[in-house]
């Protein structure tokens, strides 16, 4: 059983859940950006959740099946058709559960809210592995190149359990928030919270904005000021994960993402939680979003 891509979209990526433990090799975890919402959609479909699954920047994919195949779409809310081999058009919703027959395609239309959407298979995309991932790094090139139009995507056998005809996944409502409410980040302070004043977190706390320069590297926060350090020159680099919140010389926050270097030099304030982590990557730029310390720890 194969997938054909009939249209890619801005940018698809089969993702699973990464390549942990590499550091040393200066190789980071990579794997979904968005890992709610990609368990969910194999969960779906009764599949492996450590299969892999594409990940759809901003909709525009088209894919057509060769063989009867359970598919399930979630993350951002967008609209779904299938459309069967003899032209009728069917829409869904995010979170459905679909059967599709051979011939069928299935359409991911343009967000309304967030950003990526994900697409699992009963059964997993099946693409060689690399240091045991099927994920794409887009910072190292590791990983399956992003998929284009004319691919065939093979799927595999990672089936672990029933599927149900017609249910709908649970999935979170409005992940890219609204565009007119602050979007609320928890984060976890430390490692080097203690290189900034208390009014370090009053800033972060005040409504900010996505800015432009978001990606699965990194998401670049607009403050409503820049951040105070107690010192503005670079530490020695250290060890950096997803979530991190690193505070560049100019005050500006960045949030590390699923494909961050694994060192850097600039202090971190804090780390966002793996649930606040999910949804930045689901944030349009423009979006307003405070980052909020989490309470009671690091009290």
């Amino acid at each position: 059983m194969s997938l054909l891509v009939l249209r890619a979209g801005p940018s698809a990526l089969v993702q699973d859940l990464g390549r942990p433990g590499h550091a040393s090799l200066g190789v980071t975890a990579s794997g979904a950006a968005d890992r709610a919402a990609a368990a969910t959609a194999l969960r779906a479909v009764g599949t492996d959740p450590a299969a892999a699954v594409l990940e759809v920047l901003l909709g525009g994919l088209t894919l057509m099946t060769d063989a009867p195949a359970i598919v399930a779409v979630t993350g951002a809310e967008a609209l779904v058709v299938v459309v069967t081999p003899g032209g009728s058009r069917r829409t869904a919703a995010t979170g459905e559960v679909l059967r599709l027959e051979a011939g069928a395609s299935l359409e991911i239309g343009r967000p309304v809210t967030g950003v990526r959407s994900y697409v699992g298979v009963r059964g997993g995309i099946d693409v060689p592995a690399v240091l045991g991932s099927r994920s794409r790094d887009t910072l190292a090139g590791l990983g399956p190149p992003p998929v284009v139009t004319g691919d065939v995507l093979g799927v595999g056998d990672a089936v672990v359990g029933p599927w149900a005809d017609g249910w709908h996944a649970a999935v979170a409502q409005g992940p890219g928030g609204d565009g007119r409410h602050p979007v609320d980040l928890e984060v976890i302070p430390g490692p080097r919270d203690d290189l900034f004043p208390a009014g370090a977190w009053d800033v972060l706390a005040a409504t900010g904005h996505v800015s432009g320069h978001a990606d699965r590297v990194g998401v670049r926060i607009d403050p409503a000021r820049p951040v105070p350090r107690l010192r503005r020159g670079e530490i020695p680099s250290e060890g950096m994960v997803r979530g991190a919140v690193q505070i560049p010389a100019d005050g500006s926050p960045v949030v590390f993402g699923p494909d961050h270097p694994v060192t850097g030099g600039y202090p971190v304030i804090g780390v966002l939680t793996a649930r606040s982590a999910d949804r930045i990557s689901q944030l349009l730029p423009g979006t307003p979003v405070r980052l909020r310390r989490l309470r009671g720890v690091g009290d």
